[in-house]
C-alpha cells in the first residue's frame, strides 16, 4: 500500500478522518450534542452521508505525538470494523503530526490472525492531506514513520507466534530472513558456539528443553569504521514455564511473550537499516526455552557466564536476568560498546509498581539516562526513572557466589536491574523492563491485543540522535 502526502482532496472511496480538539467540537457541521460527541480523547463521531469520521484529541493543552498516534489507531480499527478500508487522514491545521498519524493508523491496522480462519482485510488505502507548504516536511515524518511501523509489524507478527512455533532456532531463522531482507548481518551462536564460548548463563537456561539455546548478533554499521557501536540486548525466552520452580497454569500461556525484548531489538534493528541511519548499532539477542526436564538447571546451583563471574541460582524462574549477564557481558568485552541498553519482559515486580502503562528504567550513567528518558518522550513511549540503591545490591548478595538470581519478592524489579547492573561494570548502561508493556492481553482502542513492540521507537530514536 502506498501512502500518498499532498494537498489533493481524499479519493471519492475514502473516508476524511478529522482530528478535533474538545474545544473546538462545537464548529462540526451540521453541529452535534456532547453526548454524540465529547471531543475527549479517541471519541469517535462518524457522519456517514458526508464520509467524515471526527476523533477526538481531549484538551489542546495536552495533544503531542502519542495523542495523534492513538487517535488515527482509534479511528483505523473503528472504519475496518465498519468494512472501511480507504482512509484520508486530514491533517491541514496539524501537519507537524502527520508522522504520528500514520504510524498509529499502520500499528493499528496489524492483528495477529495467522491461524484465523477468517482474517480481517486491511487497510487498502491511506493518504494524508496538508496543506501544499507542508508537503515536503509531511513527506519526511511519513517515509520514516512508515518505515518504522512496518517493521514493527513485522516482529509483532514473530512475537505472536506460540512456543511451539518459534523457539531459539526459529528466532535465529527470523532474524537471518529478516537480515537478508533488510540489509543487516546476522550471526548465530548455537549450542556448540555457545558452549565453546562459555556462555555458562545461556547455556544453564535452556539445558532443561530438546530446544537448544541462540545468542543472536545483528549489526549495522552505519557511522565511521572507528565508532563504537551502541548495543541493544534483548532477551527473548520463546516460552517460560519457570523452570523447577515451575510457575502456576493460570495464564501460563501468556509467557510466549517472554521473548518481547528481543523482538523489540530485532524490530529497531530492522527500522534503523530501512532508514539508513548513520550510525553503528548492534543487538545481541539472548534465547532460550526455560523448561522443568530432567536435565533443567535447580535452585542451588551455580553457573559461571560469559565473563567468568559466578551465579547462585535460588529460582529457576528468574531465568531471564541469566541470560542477559551473557549478552551484556559480551556486548562489554567482545563488541566495546560505547553503551548498553538492554529490554526484557524481566519483573512481575515492575507490574506491580507501575501497571501496563510504563516500563520501569534504570541506569548507571547519568549522560546516557538522560539521553533514554529524551528519546523515549519523544517517541511517545512511557517509561519511569527507577532507584538503583546500594540497598538493592545488598539484597542479591550470595554466600557461597558473587551474586544470587534473587533477592525475594520485596524491590524484585530494583534487584533484578541491580544483577544486570553488574554485567555491566563501567560501561554506560541502561534497563527497560517491559513485563506489562511488551504485550496485551485484550485489545485497545487503538491497538490489537498481543505484542506490542513496545521500546522500538525508543531505540530508534536513541541511536538516530547519538552523538
Amino acid at each position: 500500500m502506498k501512502i500518498s502526502v499532498g494537498p489533493e482532496a481524499p479519493a471519492k472511496r475514502a473516508i476524511t478522518v478529522r482530528f478535533v480538539p474538545k474545544d473546538a467540537r462545537g464548529k462540526i457541521t451540521p453541529p452535534v450534542t456532547e453526548a454524540e460527541f465529547s471531543g475527549k480523547a479517541n471519541a469517535l463521531f462518524y457522519a456517514r452521508n458526508e464520509r467524515v469520521l471526527c476523533v477526538g484529541l481531549g484538551q489542546r493543552a495536552k495533544i503531542d505525538a502519542a495523542t495523534f498516534r492513538s487517535a488515527a489507531g482509534a479511528a483505523t480499527i473503528f472504519l475496518k470494523k465498519i468494512d472501511e478500508h480507504h482512509l484520508a487522514l486530514h491533517l491541514d491545521d496539524w501537519p507537524q503530526f502527520a508522522g504520528p498519524a500514520v504510524e498509529g493508523a499502520l500499528l493499528a491496522d496489524y492483528r495477529f490472525e495467522r491461524f484465523k480462519t477468517r482474517k480481517t482485510a486491511g487497510l487498502a488505502g491511506l493518504s494524508v492531506q496538508v496543506l501544499a507548504g507542508d508537503v515536503a516536511a509531511a513527506k519526511r515524518a511519513v517515509r520514516r514513520s512508515e518505515a518504522i511501523a512496518t517493521a514493527t509489524n513485522v516482529v509483532r507478527e514473530v512475537g505472536n507466534l506460540p512456543g511451539n512455533l518459534l523457539y531459539p532456532g526459529t528466532l535465529a531463522q527470523q532474524a537471518e530472513k529478516l537480515g537478508r531482507t533488510y540489509g543487516f548481518k546476522v550471526r548465530v551462536f548455537d549450542e556448540k558456539a555457545l558452549r565453546a564460548g562459555k556462555f555458562g548463563g545461556l547455556l544453564a537456561v535452556g539445558q532443561g528443553s530438546v530446544r537448544p539455546p541462540r545468542m543472536i548478533v545483528l549489526e549495522h554499521r552505519g557511522g565511521a569504521k572507528t565508532d563504537a557501536p551502541v548495543a541493544m540486548v534483548g532477551k527473548a525466552i520463546t516460552f517460560d514455564t519457570g523452570g523447577i520452580s515451575i510457575k502456576p497454569a493460570a495464564n501460563m500461556e501468556e509467557m510466549i511473550f517472554d521473548k518481547c525484548g528481543g523482538i523489540a531489538v530485532l524490530g529497531a534493528m530492522a527500522a534503523m537499516a530501512a532508514l539508513g541511519v548513520k550510525r553503528n548499532v548492534v543487538g545481541v539477542i539472548a534465547s532460550a526455552e526455560n523448561m522443568p526436564g530432567g536435565n533443567a538447571y535447580r535452585p542451588g546451583d551455580i553457573v559461571t557466564t560469559y565473563d567468568g563471574k559466578h551465579i547462585e541460582i535460588v529460582n529457576t524462574d528468574a531465568e531471564g536476568r541469566v541470560v542477559l549477564a551473557d549478552a551484556i557481558a559480551y556486548a562489554r568485552q567482545d563488541l566495546n560498546a560505547a553503551a548498553i541498553v538492554d529490554l526484557a519482559t524481566l519483573t512481575g515486580a515492575c507490574g506491580v509498581a507501575l501497571g501496563e502503562y510504563a516500563a520501569g528504567f534504570w541506569s548507571n550513567d547519568d549522560k546516557l539516562r538522560q539521553r533514554v528518558l529524551d528519546a523515549a518522550a519523544t517517541a511517545g513511549e512511557c517509561i519511569w526513572h527507577m532507584p538503583m540503591f546500594e540497598d538493592y545490591e545488598r539484597q542479591i548478595r550470595s554466600d557461597v557466589a558473587l551474586i544470587k538470581n534473587s533477592g525475594g519478592r520485596l524491590g524484585g524489579a530494583c534487584t533484578a536491574a541491580a544483577f544486570l547492573k553488574t554485567f555491566a561494570e563501567d560501561t554506560p548502561w541502561a534497563h527497560l523492563d517491559i513485563a506489562y508493556t511488551g504485550h496485551r492481553e485484550k485489545d485497545r482502542a487503538d491497538m490489537a491485543r498481543g505484542a506490542t513492540g513496545f521500546g522500538i521507537r525508543t531505540l530508534v530514536e536513541l541511536v538516530e540522535n547519538w552523538k
